[in-house]
């Protein structure tokens, strides 16, 4: 294990999710690195805060939606100074902690009883997901249309223009198998954007750009695609 391999363990090393050469090889390390043993520390500390919080289980669209980004969000190493770390500047730098363990935690939520941390990063090109569905419905302009499935179920679609943003609301659809799910898009000039993956019976609030004048639904990897790969199931017109 290089020192570059080293410095990058010590979120999983304070989450015990490394094996066991790694926990003794990045044990030797932090006994002469004080900056990864601050960082454990910090990790650790955050961490036990988090287990104070109450568990809830994540539903299958949120399990989705970490991969998705996990499978394309890259990890970088920590930035190491070359100036001993004064005692006074390490209470902020913990508290930047915080942002690394709840990533981590996101990541691997099935192996610390569920927590729900959502992920504050968008990939480029899609849009970041918005809440409450139900502001879009009663919204004065709001328009609904609905399509049939190929295969089963069907896909509603409420836009409004006003609040830019639509609600893609799918019913019964048919069960994927673990490595496939249903992405949405939307459509208009130039490529598609995603606007996230939805399960058989899930929803997806968006940001709904001017230009945007469908909605369509693919089976894609589980993890998502950047471009849809497959025949649509699904497509809806947004007026």
């Amino acid at each position: 294990m290089t020192t570059a391999d080293a410095h990058i363990l010590a979120g999983a090393y304070a989450l015990d999710a490394v094996d066991d050469l790694e926990r003794a090889a990045f044990t030797r390390h932090m006994s002469e690195c004080p900056v990864c043993a601050d960082e454990v520390a910090g990790f650790r500390e955050t961490a036990a805060l988090l287990a104070t919080a109450a568990a809830v289980g994540p539903d299958e669209s949120f399990r989705r939606r970490v991969l998705t980004e996990v499978s394309q969000t890259r990890q970088q190493p920590p930035h190491l100074s070359t100036e001993p770390i004064a005692p006074a500047r390490r209470v902020p730098w913990r508290r930047q902690a915080l942002i690394g363990v709840a990533s981590v935690a996101a990541a691997a939520g099935v192996l610390v009883g569920g927590i729900s941390i959502g992920l504050d990063q968008s990939v480029p090109g899609r849009p970041v997901p918005v809440a409450d569905g139900g502001a879009v419905t009663s919204a004065p302009d709001a328009t609904t249309v609905r399509a049939a499935v190929a295969g089963g179920g069907s896909v509603t679609v409420t836009a409004s223009r006003r609040l830019g943003k639509v609600l893609i609301v799918a019913q019964v659809l048919p069960r994927l198998d673990a490595g496939h799910a249903y992405e949405a898009w939307l459509t208009g000039p130039g490529a598609p954007r995603s606007a996230g993956l939805i399960g058989p019976e899930g929803t997806v609030e968006v940001a709904l750009p001017s230009a945007t004048d469908g909605i369509a639904v693919t089976v894609e990897p589980a993890t998502g695609s950047l471009q849809p790969t497959t025949p649509s199931v699904a497509n809806l017109t947004v007026s």
